[in-house]
């Protein structure tokens, strides 16, 4: 579009403005061409997408798959264990035997708790999220209570 068939004749102002779209326009092409650019080279492998660190290691999808070491009795052994040194304030205790846990200890424990994955092979984190969240809301609620009355 051309200035004159939107402005009339002596509009500085309104002028400014369209000049100012124009650059920004400019400047929103450029963007978009890099960024095509950068989607190219991770299309081609250029970047490493594995770059990324996780406190969970890398578990095989399978590994969900494989037999639990704990017994149903046993989880629940293991989830007042950790509830109970969460309440003394040593999460970071409780974050760390919870990543050492295999992800069929975890699924199986998640299950016990009556949280039941939201798909078939649940990611370690999921997992292990929702168990600490259950440990948390165990805390809130348990704060005024004694559970050996109950």
């Amino acid at each position: 579009m051309i200035k004159k068939d939107i402005l009339p004749a002596g509009d500085s102002e309104t002028g400014g403005v369209l000049d100012e779209i124009g650059e920004l326009k400019a400047i929103l092409r450029e963007v978009s061409k890099k960024l095509t650019r950068i989607e190219a080279q991770v299309k081609r492998g250029g970047l490493s997408a594995g770059s990324k660190t996780s406190e969970f290691p890398a578990v095989a999808v399978a590994d969900v798959e494989k037999p639990a070491t704990l017994s149903t009795d046993n989880v629940l052994e293991v989830y007042e264990e950790l509830r109970l040194q969460a309440k003394k304030g040593h999460e970071l205790e409780v974050r760390q035997k919870l990543s050492a846990m295999s992800a069929a200890d975890l699924n199986l424990m998640c299950c016990e708790l009556g949280m039941p994955p939201s798909s078939k092979n649940p990611s370690r984190k999921k997992m292990f999220e929702l168990i600490i969240g259950r440990i948390k809301q165990s805390l809130m609620l348990s704060r005024h209570i004694d559970r050996q009355t109950l």
